[in-house]
């Protein structure tokens, strides 16, 4: 009940003070600015878990099912997206033994509007000539996101010098503002 009459009595005073009839010269209405800012914020995720395939013993190479990775941007300039391995497959115990890895993304799916395109589709190591990796690259002009699907292949080579086991490699996502 306290804070009610506080709270009457400072309306009241509001009320007494303009009807003393002072007025601002020359003001003739007043405005006030509301402002909501969005921190130009970005993300990248890979929206699916990692992968596991079975070298059937051919000279093929392998490519594992699309991997799908979501990226969204606030920045009024957009941002660039890159894909990358930083090393070839390598085996997990036998670390001189690798194959080579080619990254490729074929499609994506973006907001309308963003201005979102593809840089660079598709780059693969050469552990032989030294390139040990590879990287894609899709960038936007404006804010907007992405659905941006990614190929990877393991370049079998000759299947005669593979070794038992596991081959890894780890594509990392970052994304930067222009």
């Amino acid at each position: 009940m306290t804070r009610l009459l506080h709270n009457i009595a400072g309306i009241a005073a509001a009320l007494a003070l303009l009807s003393t009839g002072t007025s601002a010269l020359g003001q003739t209405g007043g405005d006030q600015q509301y402002v909501l800012r969005v921190p130009s914020s970005m993300s990248i995720e890979a929206l699916r878990d990692d992968q596991l395939r079975n070298h059937p013993g051919t000279t093929g190479n392998i490519t594992f099912t699309d991997s799908v990775w979501y990226a969204q941007t606030a920045s009024n300039t957009g941002s660039t997206v890159r894909l990358t391995v930083q090393q070839p497959f390598q085996h997990e115990t036998v670390s001189s033994s690798m194959r080579d890895v080619r990254l490729r993304t074929p499609r994506m799916f973006v907001t309308p509007g963003s201005g979102w395109k593809f840089d660079k589709f598709t780059d693969q190591t050469d552990y032989v000539g030294g390139d040990l990796s590879a990287e894609v690259q899709v960038s936007s002009r404006r804010a907007g996101r992405a659905i941006i699907f990614l190929e990877v292949t393991f370049l079998t080579g000759d299947p005669a010098t593979l070794q038992g086991g596991d081959y890894t490699a780890t594509v990392i996502g970052t994304i930067s503002a222009n």
